[in-house]
């Protein structure tokens, strides 16, 4: 079902680690509209900086695979791979490397990505097996629809910012608008 990924302590550490603080936001007064403000980089620290990781679409004609992660090695943070099914419908599947505290094998739960300072994207994922270097882990992974509204914010933003059950992180887009055109059009 997925690929054998390579993962490195540090990323763990970090996606594992509770950040302090929380998102700044703007207030509301009755009657008046509260506009979402930009998350800190202190609040979502940057999950792929240390370690250079780049946005890579590895769609071969055969499969579809898009991955946040280091060049030329198997360190993979987050990881999108196109499921054609029976009925003719696709679907996006999405792991994210990182152990939620707190979270067991099925668990089920809401998270939100919020691409710069626009609307936060609701998601539910569930704990699902793994194989990363050779053990049987359980990580947060989701489906979506291939047309679904995260990709084209994805393309278009500069930062996303993860909240994955209290776990705040974030990452660059930068060239993930290529690497999202070239998967979805791999993904149909």
């Amino acid at each position: 079902m997925l690929k054998k990924y390579t993962l490195s302590a540090a990323l763990v550490i970090l996606a594992l680690g509770a950040s302090p603080g929380s998102a700044t936001q703007s207030g509301s007064i009755v009657g008046e509209t509260a506009k979402p403000t930009i998350p800190s980089r202190e609040d979502y620290p940057d999950a792929g900086q240390a370690f250079g990781m780049v946005w890579h679409n590895d769609s071969d004609g055969r499969s579809a695979l898009l991955s946040f992660m280091v060049p030329e090695t198997d360190n993979r943070l987050w990881t999108m791979r196109c499921e054609k099914l029976e009925n003719g419908s696709v679907r996006i599947g999405h792991m994210i490397i990182a152990t939620p505290r707190e979270m067991v094998p099925d668990d089920q739960f809401g998270f939100t990505i919020r691409v710069d300072d626009g609307a936060s994207i609701g998601i539910l994922a569930r704990m699902l097996p793994a194989q990363i270097e050779g053990e049987d882990l359980t990580m947060p992974q989701f489906y979506l629809p291939n047309n679904h509204s995260l990709f084209p914010a994805l393309a278009r933003g500069n930062r996303a910012f993860v909240n994955l059950n209290g776990n705040k992180f974030s990452v660059h887009l930068k060239g993930s608008g290529d690497a999202l055109v070239s998967f979805l059009r791999a993904c149909r």
